[in-house]
């Protein structure tokens, strides 16, 4: 199971964002407006409480999310239903995708990845890339290198941690942030890299740096 079953007390105690990312917005628009939205399907690994999920129903695409956190799930599921639109959520293993080969035309990931180590991320991008239709692409926000971890933290291997004390990342559960060469060899051993973006920005009057990368790439097999 990739899974972090910290996410589940997450879940239960905190309410999450309520509303996409403008990086991810803009990424639907950029390349699906303009289609017949009813026929593009979208996939989000890690759906959370929804936030993603329901912007892309609302706006008119064939939406399924699939989350480790059965409240999560739920959560979503009542969003999207109070608001009389539909998707298709389930409860579930990213490493061990439900879905048919190459049902999708893009799968979404904020923040999802980063919470699992090296070996089950591949895992996770080997599903994600046979469930994409050839050409589909995939978004991925995950944290960078230059992340604040907190004031104290374990460290298990290389950007890998857990216990973080403070910050956005405290509470978390496992923690893999990564750098640019590791982009190349993580995402870039299972797609074509399109692009790379880094969104960076402090809190706390400049205390905490976050530092998160936009990786868009496309299944060229």
């Amino acid at each position: 199971m990739s899974w972090d079953s910290t996410w589940e007390t997450v879940f239960r105690e905190k309410e999450m964002g309520k509303y996409p990312a403008e990086s991810l917005i803009r990424f639907i628009a950029r390349n699906f407006y303009g289609k017949d939205r009813k026929t593009i399907k979208i996939l989000e690994i890690g759906c959370g409480g929804g936030a993603n999920v329901w912007y892309m129903a609302k706006e008119g695409f064939d939406v399924y999310g699939i989350d480790g956190s059965e409240t999560a799930v739920k959560r979503a599921f009542s969003r999207v239903k109070d608001e009389g639109l539909s998707a298709d959520l389930k409860t579930g293993d990213a490493e061990k995708l439900p879905y048919k080969d190459g049902y999708f035309d893009a799968v979404i990931d904020v923040e999802c990845l980063y919470s699992n180590p090296g070996k089950g991320a591949e895992k996770i991008l080997a599903e994600v890339k046979r469930v994409l239709k050839k050409g589909g692409l995939f978004y991925s926000r995950t944290f960078a290198d230059g992340m604040y971890t907190g004031s104290s933290r374990e460290e298990l291997g290389k950007l890998e941690y857990r216990g973080i004390s403070d910050g956005p990342l405290a509470g978390k559960g496992f923690v893999r942030l990564i750098d640019r060469k590791g982009i190349d060899k993580l995402y870039g051993g299972a797609f074509d890299v399109v692009s790379v973006d880094k969104l960076e920005y402090t809190d706390s009057n400049g205390k905490i740096k976050i530092s998160e990368w936009i990786i868009i790439s496309r299944n060229g097999d």
